[in-house]
């Protein structure tokens, strides 16, 4: 009898052994696919000391798309003609025909403090013809000089603070461009995401620029920038002049003419 629980202490041993190695022990390894990929020249990571522990990716082929920053003005070609801020007599001389009259005239804004500010305006007015489209172009000019000064009149004065674009799609047979696939391909998918959506117009902004763009109908589309540092250089005049500070300001400024 002591021999049969001898032994069966003996099996238990043994069994209890074989589970605890087997518990302990390092398990087999277990093969993993690995999809290699192929990188692109000039395509690295954040950081290139461990480039060679990161996926590869691969190149994009012809349909894909490159986001880019917004334009920082009127550009045609893709190169820019009228940069935010340059004068009027500078744009007139970068443009093809120069021979456009300019539109001057006069804003009167209502002020929180109770004066009337006549802003001084301008605009030029292009038309570009292409195979594909009719676009007219207004380039909008302001003169902020003259918040400071009436004397600063001169076209020199007057910088560039928006451009509005109408674009016309002309009949283009099979398969007919729409307004959609403008928006959609030149605007959306170069820009990106929109920053907000409201009143129909996409909306985009950057640290130089507000563009916004929509359909006006199934082949008409327009575009509406303005330059983000033109309009605060504008508030910032306006508030040197006319708020309550300012105006003290220049008081003071005009007393000191006055002799006692």
């Amino acid at each position: 009898m002591n021999r049969i629980k001898l032994f069966l202490i003996l099996i238990i041993s043994i069994g209890l052994t074989g589970c605890v190695s087997r518990l302990f022990s390092k398990p087999e390894p277990v093969e993993i696919p690995i999809v290699s990929e192929t990188v692109t020249e000039g395509e690295e990571g954040p950081d290139d000391e461990d480039a060679e522990f990161r996926p590869t990716r691969e190149p994009r082929d012809s349909r894909g798309f490159q986001l880019q920053s917004l334009p920082g003005g009127w550009t045609v070609d893709r190169h820019p003609v009228a940069k935010w801020g340059m004068s009027l007599p500078t744009v007139m001389s970068n443009v093809l025909d120069s021979a456009q009259s300019v539109e001057y005239w006069e804003e009167v804004v209502d002020l929180p403090t109770g004066y009337k500010l006549p802003l001084k305006r301008s605009k030029v007015l292009f038309q570009i013809i292409t195979r594909l489209t009719i676009e007219t172009v207004e380039l909008h000019f302001i003169n902020v000089d003259h918040v400071y000064s009436n004397t600063n009149h001169e076209p020199s004065h007057y910088i560039l603070n928006g451009v509005v674009r109408g674009i016309e799609l002309k009949p283009t047979g099979f398969p007919q461009l729409t307004a959609d696939d403008v928006v959609k391909y030149k605007f959306l998918m170069t820009y990106g995401t929109p920053n907000e959506f409201a009143d129909g117009f996409h909306q985009y902004k950057n640290h130089e620029t507000v563009l916004k763009v929509r359909e006006m109908d199934n082949s008409h589309v327009q575009i509406q920038m303005n330059s983000v540092a033109v309009d605060e250089k504008l508030r910032m005049a306006i508030d040197d002049m006319y708020s309550e500070e300012g105006i003290e300001y220049q008081k003071k400024l005009l007393l000191r003419a006055i002799d006692f």
